[in-house]
């Protein structure tokens, strides 16, 4: 009884051994490449259960989804002699495995050799294209922070015949070129990720940019200035106006109090000529004599009447 119960126990572990070494399970987005002897010999694209020779062949998982490729930002040229950087990425996908295991083997060469091709078709058609057809894909028109960088910008423009679109589509088709039939790969898309200038070129970029400024600055400074000019002359202007109406009614008003001062004057005199040559003669003794002043006048001099006849009253007059 215990030999027999061995003998089962000694089965089950060889049928489940036997089982383990002839069963395999190809999960959903995987595709499998069977090898006898290192020899592949059978293709499993379809997820599921699967069974093969035990101890003889063997299993090799491959990705069937897309996989991505991502470079190395590279120094290369453009036609118009601009050095940059440019990094670029892609998708790719394993659509023929017995070939690309008789040619590549593992994912991880396969990400080498498009290290190597899309690198080279990259530089290939950069080279073939102006700067501005690398970064921009159309001629619609930019937005600028003012006028002036868009009228500097209108008359440098550049006209885009193919555009950066049309160089990615270069790209992959100049990568994709015998991918298929070599190692059975395929390349769905490439894309710029991003483009640079080198250190020395972006420095001058930067420089060109902040003189770009500084003449704006500097033609806004011109505007205000001359705007300053404009406002402070009318406002002289209306000081001048304003100061030549003050003046001039000034004069006038001077001019109406001397008139008003003589016809009072003449009024007085009319009135009263004797009085006024009176009051004439003391403020002429007033302004003449004074302390210590000395005067030798005949004695008939009409300047000292008024002290000679101090009584005599101005004819005409009542006492």
């Amino acid at each position: 009884m215990r030999i027999t119960l061995i003998i089962i126990s000694i089965l089950v572990l060889l049928a489940a051994i036997l089982a383990k070494a002839s069963l395999y399970v190809v999960q959903e987005g995987q595709q499998a490449v069977i090898t006898q002897f290192g020899k592949p010999v059978k293709v499993v694209t379809e997820a599921g259960l699967n069974s093969k020779t035990p101890f003889i062949q063997k299993v090799h998982r491959l990705e069937k989804r897309l996989l991505p490729w991502d470079g190395d930002p590279e120094n290369m040229q453009t036609r118009d002699k601009k050095r940059i950087f440019i990094d670029v990425w892609a998708r790719w996908r394993i659509v023929d495995p017995m070939k690309f295991f008789q040619a590549v083997r593992t994912e991880q060469r396969g990400y080498k050799i498009l290290d190597d091709l899309v690198d080279s078709a990259v530089r290939d058609v950069v080279a073939r294209y102006n700067l501005i057809e690398v970064v921009r894909s159309s001629n619609r028109e930019l937005q600028y922070e003012t006028e002036e960088l868009a009228k500097d910008a209108a008359t440098g423009r550049e006209v885009i015949t193919a555009g950066r679109a049309k160089m990615e589509a270069e790209i992959l088709q100049v990568a994709s070129a015998d991918l298929k039939e070599r190692y059975g790969m395929e390349l769905t898309v490439v894309h710029v990720k991003r483009i640079n200038y080198i250190e020395t070129v972006r420095r001058a970029v930067y420089d060109r940019m902040k003189s770009e400024r500084l003449r704006i600055a500097q033609l806004f400074k011109s505007e205000a200035q001359q705007e300053q000019n404009i406002i402070l002359g009318l406002m002289r202007k209306e000081l001048d106006g304003i100061e030549g109406e003050m003046e001039q009614k000034a004069a006038e008003i001077r001019g109406q109090a001397d008139a008003e001062v003589i016809k009072i004057a003449a009024d007085g005199y009319s009135k009263s000529p004797q009085f006024y040559e009176f009051l004439r003669s003391l403020e002429a003794y007033k302004k003449t004599l004074g302390p210590g002043t000395r005067l030798i006048l005949s004695s008939d001099n009409k300047f000292l009447a008024q002290l000679r006849e101090p009584s005599t009253e101005p004819k005409g007059q009542k006492p």
